[in-house]
């Protein structure tokens, strides 16, 4: 059995679907959005440990037949936020095991995912609304599919992509922004192809 992960790293809600196969059929695996909840860390160590903690747990998420990851890049140009360089560890982290499991992992700007969920990204709404307009398209394209909130929201649309682009049958009508949308992503050179 094979597996295509979708994953929107986060240190308090980390964004995981993994998808798999029933037949010709793509079928959501697990869907969930792990977190290190403490968010206010008192000094360096804590720090360190709220990263590792959290990789560890995104990592013993995974199933060990993976195809490809999908991955959210962070967004090059973001207003400051606390922990935004722990944030950035975490991101290297999980990205460095994957790879050195063999695992091939393509990234994914958070522009492109958006588009690719929605149809446009719309400038100027605040990050909530634009989450929710996200989460209320992935709702539409998984009915039956329970997606608690916009982490795993965007992870599942992260694992679509990855589905689409190695070639497997997805639940909803594939119209030409979901083609457009593969050709913003930064693929691995050698992906596995179910």
């Amino acid at each position: 059995m094979s597996h295509i992960v979708g994953l929107d790293p986060s240190l308090t809600s980390c964004g995981i679907a993994i998808l798999g196969r029933d037949g010709d059929e793509t079928v959501v695996r697990k869907l969930r959005s792990p977190g290190h909840r403490s968010v206010n860390a008192k000094d360096w160590r804590e720090r360190w440990h709220r990263v590792v903690t959290q990789s560890r747990f995104v990592l013993q998420a995974l199933p060990s037949d993976i195809d490809l990851v999908v991955v959210e890049d962070m967004p090059s140009h973001q207003k400051p936020q606390p922990a935004l360089g722990d944030r950035w560890a975490l991101w290297f982290g999980l990205c460095t095991e994957l790879d050195a499991r063999g695992i091939p992992v393509a990234v994914c700007n958070p522009a492109t995912r958006e588009k690719w969920a929605t149809g446009k990204v719309v400038r100027g709404l605040s990050d909530d609304v634009r989450k929710a307009r996200v989460t209320t398209a992935v709702r539409e394209q998984w009915p039956g599919v329970q997606v608690a909130n916009h982490d795993c929201a965007d992870a599942l649309t992260l694992a679509a992509m990855g589905a689409l682009k190695l070639g497997w049958t997805l639940p909803f009508e594939i119209k030409d922004r979901h083609h457009e949308g593969l050709t913003h992503v930064a693929w691995p050179k050698e992906m596995r192809r179910a």
